[in-house]
């Protein structure tokens, strides 16, 4: 079914909650029926025809189901029946932030921020693991949400806010409990129930991490190609993390903005910008933006972005290329600004270096810079251990204080040569990369411009790439240019001015001057013989990880069942990992009895508190494998 207007999640919950007992266990199966109904647009909705004598009509105001009232069923039983619970539960959910008084003068909200996007990667913001303890949270930093109305105690921290986070978790551990094979209509409404309330009290960091799981589960019942387990089980780790660190103590001061995180980031005036195109990212993501990103330099090679995120899909990230970019009137799009450059008076932009679009804002077209030519050529003078040490560490920040293009690499490489849509460089100091596509999507020249690089071997080139922090020395290909006239590279058309994005610009066979493949292994000074393959993740990171991701996919009961390996991780020197996946499954086969013996269920937090502490430990070894595969 498609076609159908956003619904908000208490007009769903409600619609849940008029369901006698007996009709919510048949909710799943009436979802899977619904899907053939036809739908029909009117003038202030749409109509849905579940059969001859039935309709489901949903009226929207602005796009968007705003009440139960609005979504009426002319069948018998309404409006407790499974035929209007069942056309909701298809229609997306509108997870907007609730509205807020306009900025002040000079500090334009961020258009965007409602859906905090990490332009870069094109997927839903996401921020690193928490520990338990909340120590990365204290080091994230960032500004506090303005307070919910309550009872405040601890320093600000209040109780309706306390409760939110309480709401949260609990939800959270039953999704953990039940695993993707379990969530079915009735756990992802009590998640999106508990989501609603959280932003209304300024829980904006778990909020959007609860969305982006209530997202996912609907993905995965659905078996949508978008659909990723490594997303999921991050998504609920980052959810867990930061409800339980909420639901108990009041966080110290310093903690606290960076856990309840931002509905709007403040833009900020800046002085006059003299900035160089860099290169040019389509964004497509897994909750439904879809756009582009340009990054752009300064003189002192600090580097910005502008953006392009509305609702959509890769369509629109294809069209948004060419779409005027939004500061100023210069009339450069997108695709043209990444190859010139940018005078801004009157200028604004967030703390991580995203540009506004104030109306006083004022932009005139000015000369570009090429890659080789000063200050773009200082990003590639950068030692690259200098690099990777920067991209970790922004990798595990909250994307909305992430600053523009920390986690880029900028590096000189040659091509070694490749397998499918991978292709494999040397670098000048050795080392051996693998070059992956940025987006999966089809429609975008990712993957065939990566397939063709790949037969040029002995190529030399500049690359913009980002860090892909769960792979060993793996970079996700942005952007890629010659570095000289003569010899292996590109020999790129005059309007590219020097380099081709990736995600927009299609090479061509006849753009390539490859070398001598016998010459490709003094790219790599110290090896010799053949070409090495790509590398791959430690062993026991990825027993690991599957450990991690299999209890998100089936729930309690698989964990319970699952054979032991902590043995093996010890074997492999995880001893703290072993210990965790010891207690993970001690949890996970407890079965409490009361007073008389007799069987009880617990509530699942002992068992949620486990996996929690296994998925944080997880992530931070696979982080530190992978950063120890690119330096010495």
């Amino acid at each position: 079914m498609t076609a159908l207007p956003a619904v908000t999640a208490p007009v769903l919950a409600e619609a849940l909650d008029a369901l006698p007992a007996r009709l919510r266990r048949k909710v799943d199966d009436a979802v899977a029926r619904a899907g053939g109904w036809p739908v029909t647009g009117t003038a202030d909705g749409v109509t849905v025809r579940v059969d001859e004598s039935t309709t489901v009509t949903l009226v929207a105001v602005d796009g968007v189901v705003r009440s139960a009232a609005d979504a009426r069923c002319s069948c018998l039983l309404a409006p407790n029946c499974l035929h209007r619970m069942a056309v909701l539960a298809l229609a997306p959910v509108d997870d907007a932030v609730p509205a807020e008084p306009p900025p002040a003068a000079g500090h334009p909200a961020d258009p965007a921020a409602d859906h905090p996007v990490d332009p870069a990667a094109g997927v839903p913001a996401e921020v690193a693991a928490v520990p338990c303890a909340g120590a990365a949270a204290a080091a994230a930093g960032g500004a506090a949400a303005p307070m919910a109305a309550g009872a405040a105690s601890d320093g600000g921290f209040t109780d309706r806010q306390r409760v939110a986070a309480e709401g949260l978790w609990r939800v959270a551990v039953e999704v953990l409990a039940a695993g993707v094979v379990g969530c079915g209509v009735v756990l992802r409404t009590a998640l999106l129930r508990a989501v609603h309330e959280a932003r209304a009290n300024g829980l904006h960091r778990a909020a959007a991490a609860g969305t982006r799981v209530a997202a996912g589960l609907r993905a995965a019942r659905g078996a949508e190609p978008h659909y990723r387990l490594a997303e999921l089980t991050d998504d609920l780790r980052e959810l867990l993390a930061v409800s339980r660190r909420l639901r108990g103590a009041a966080p110290p001061a310093g903690e606290l903005g960076a856990l309840l995180g931002v509905a709007r980031r403040a833009y900020d005036p800046q002085a006059g910008l003299r900035l160089y195109g860099l290169c040019t990212v389509p964004v497509v993501t897994d909750s439904g933006y879809a756009g582009v990103v340009t990054y752009l330099a300064d003189r002192t090679g600090r580097l910005w972005t502008v953006a392009d995120l509305a609702p959509g899909d890769v369509g629109r990230a294809v069209g948004a290329g060419d779409a005027a970019v939004a500061v100023g009137e210069s009339g450069l799009s997108h695709r043209q600004l990444t190859r010139a450059g940018l005078v801004v008076s009157g200028g604004t932009a967030s703390e991580s270096g995203q540009l506004g679009a104030g109306r006083a804002v004022r932009a005139v077209r000015a000369a570009g810079a090429g890659w080789a030519d000063e200050p773009l050529a200082g990003l590639w003078a950068q030692p690259l251990p200098d690099q990777v040490r920067r991209a970790f560490g922004a990798v595990t920040l909250p994307v909305p204080d992430r600053p523009a293009g920390a986690d880029l690499l900028f590096l000189t490489v040659r091509v070694l040569g490749g397998h499918e849509h991978t292709v494999l460089v040397g670098t000048a100091d050795g080392a051996v990369l693998t070059l992956t596509a940025a987006d999966e999507h089809a429609v975008l020249p990712y993957r065939d411009n990566l397939r063709l690089l790949a037969r040029a071997v002995g190529a030399e080139l500049r690359l913009v790439g980002r860090l892909d922090p769960t792979r060993r020395a793996t970079v996700q290909a942005l952007s890629v240019g010659p570095t000289s006239v003569d010899g292996p590279g590109l020999d790129l058309p005059e309007s590219w001015a020097g380099h081709a994005d990736l995600g927009y610009d299609r090479l061509h066979s006849s753009q390539l001057r490859a070398g001598d493949p016998g010459s490709v292994d003094a790219a790599s000074p110290g090896r010799a013989g053949p070409v090495p393959g790509p590398r791959v993740g430690d062993p026991a990171g990825g027993l690991l990880r599957r450990q991690v991701e299999r209890v998100v996919s089936g729930g309690r009961a698989v964990q319970a069942l699952a054979d032991p390996v902590a043995q093996r991780l010890r074997l492999a020197r995880l001893d703290l990992g072993a210990q965790l996946l010891t207690t993970m499954g001690d949890a996970a086969r407890a079965r409490p009895r009361d007073a008389f013996g007799r069987l009880t269920d617990d509530d699942g937090q002992a068992f949620a508190e486990s996996w929690l502490a296994l998925a944080v430990y997880e992530g931070a070894a696979s982080r530190a494998l992978a950063e120890a595969s690119w330096l010495p």
